[in-house]
C-alpha cells in the first residue's frame, strides 16, 4: 500500500510551500470545519487554476500536485510568465475518511464509493457546480473569482482493477476529458480541445497511453453526465468562458504502490505541459 498524505501533513507541507514564497490562503471551510486551502506560486500575467481531489478517495492529484507546486520554484522562468494556483484537496472531509479507511486494512468498493462523496451529505461535489450546496463547491467558486484563471484543470484519477473495468476497456492510464454541452461557445471548446492534445502528447512522451478525449467514458455516461451543468468543466466553460478540462490517470484502488506512482507522474508531465504551453502562446489569455 503506498503511503499518502493526511490533510495535518498537507497543512505542514502548506507552511514549508509558503516558507519558499508560495502565497497560502484559505477559501472556504468544508462541511466539518476543515479548512480549504489555495495555494499560489508565480508572478506573470497568465493564470492557471488546478482543482484536486473533489472525490475523497482519488489521492493521486493531491501527491502529484504538491510535488509539482514545490518544483515550480526551480522554474523561475516560468514563474515569471504565469501564476499557478492549485486547491491541493477540494474534498478534505473525504480524503480523511478514505485515509483512515485505508489504513485499517483493504478498502471495501462501499467504503470507497463513501469516501468519494463530502461529508456529512454522502453527496458528490462535483455534480454541485450549479447551485453551490455543498460549502466545498463555494470555495471553488471563490478561487475561480479570485483567481480569474485562464484555464482550469480538474484532476482525478480511476481505479482499472474494479468499476472501469465494467464501463470501458481498462488498457489505458490516461484520459482528458471535457464537457460535450453544445452551449458552450465553440472558442472555448476549441481550447478545451486543444489542452487535451497537449496533456496526452506529454503523457506519451512520458511513457503513459493516454485515451482518445473523453474515451474511457462509454457513449451512454458520456451523453448523461458531459454535458451536464453540475459538472466543473461545463460550468465553468459554459457560463464564465473559461477554457476547462479534467484529466483522469491511473490510481490504484487500496492505493496500489505501482498505479499511484504511474498516476503521480502522469499527472505532473501532463499538467506541466499545458502550464508551459500556456506561458509561450497558448491562444486563451488576454
Amino acid at each position: 500500500m503506498s503511503r499518502f498524505h493526511s490533510y495535518r501533513q498537507l497543512t505542514n507541507f502548506l507552511d514549508h510551500l509558503r516558507n519558499l514564497g508560495a502565497r497560502i490562503s484559505s477559501i472556504g471551510k468544508s462541511r466539518l470545519g476543515r479548512e480549504i486551502h489555495l495555494v499560489t506560486i508565480g508572478k506573470g500575467h497568465k493564470r492557471a487554476l488546478i482543482v484536486c481531489r473533489q472525490h475523497g478517495n482519488e489521492p493521486t492529484s493531491t501527491e502529484a500536485m504538491m510535488e509539482y507546486a514545490e518544483e515550480l520554484f526551480r522554474r523561475e522562468d516560468l514563474m515569471e510568465k504565469t501564476i499557478v494556483s492549485i486547491i491541493p484537496m477540494a474534498n478534505p472531509d473525504g480524503a480523511e475518511f478514505y485515509r483512515k479507511v485505508c489504513e485499517k486494512g483493504r478498502a471495501s468498493i462501499r467504503s470507497s464509493y463513501i469516501a468519494r462523496s463530502v461529508k456529512p451529505f454522502r453527496g458528490d461535489m462535483n455534480r454541485d457546480h450549479k447551485k453551490k450546496k455543498f460549502p466545498e463547491a463555494r470555495a471553488i467558486a471563490k478561487a475561480v473569482e479570485e483567481t480569474k484563471p485562464n484555464l482550469i484543470l480538474d484532476l482525478h484519477n480511476f481505479f482499472p482493477n474494479y468499476e472501469y473495468t465494467i464501463l470501458r476497456r481498462p488498457v489505458h492510464d490516461f484520459c482528458p476529458a471535457i464537457s460535450t454541452n453544445a452551449k458552450i461557445k465553440p472558442e472555448t471548446m476549441r481550447m478545451n480541445y486543444k489542452i487535451c492534445r497537449i496533456a496526452s502528447e506529454a503523457v506519451e512522451r512520458a511513457g503513459g497511453n493516454p485515451a482518445e478525449i473523453n474515451g474511457l467514458w462509454p457513449s451512454f455516461y458520456g451523453r448523461l453526465l458531459m454535458p451536464s451543468e453540475k459538472v466543473l468543466d461545463t460550468y465553468y466553460s459554459m457560463n464564465y468562458d473559461i477554457p476547462s478540462a479534467t484529466f483522469e490517470t491511473v490510481g490504484g484502488f487500496n492505493l496500489c504502490s505501482r498505479r499511484m506512482e504511474k498516476g503521480k507522474r502522469l499527472h505532473k508531465a501532463s499538467t506541466s505541459a499545458v502550464i508551459e504551453q500556456l506561458a509561450e502562446d497558448l491562444v486563451c489569455c488576454e
